[in-house]
């Protein structure tokens, strides 16, 4: 699947523009933490991945899943968090 593809098919996932509106309340020094969810998930649910060539191993392929949403913590401006489903 293509990088486009993949958008289209994520049309109402986090986009760069909603991101930057996002961080504007965060300092520069917060770690961004994204949501691990489980393999089941890839495995039975069908979600699929972005796959793009590891620019550090030649033949191994790193997987991205698109981001949902960000999850806000009033209280936590240490770090940024990122869920990749609702």
């Amino acid at each position: 699947m293509t990088p486009k593809e993949y958008k289209e098919k994520h049309k109402y996932s986090l986009t760069v523009g909603e991101l930057r509106e996002y961080l504007m309340a965060y300092p520069d020094d917060a770690l961004v933490v994204c949501q691990r969810v489980e393999d089941v998930y890839y495995e039975k649910h069908g979600w699929e991945t972005l796959k793009k060539p590891n620019p550090m191993y030649e033949g191994e392929y790193n997987e991205y899943t698109a981001v949902e949403s960000p999850v806000i913590y009033k209280d936590d401006k240490d770090c940024f968090y990122l869920d990749l489903h609702y």
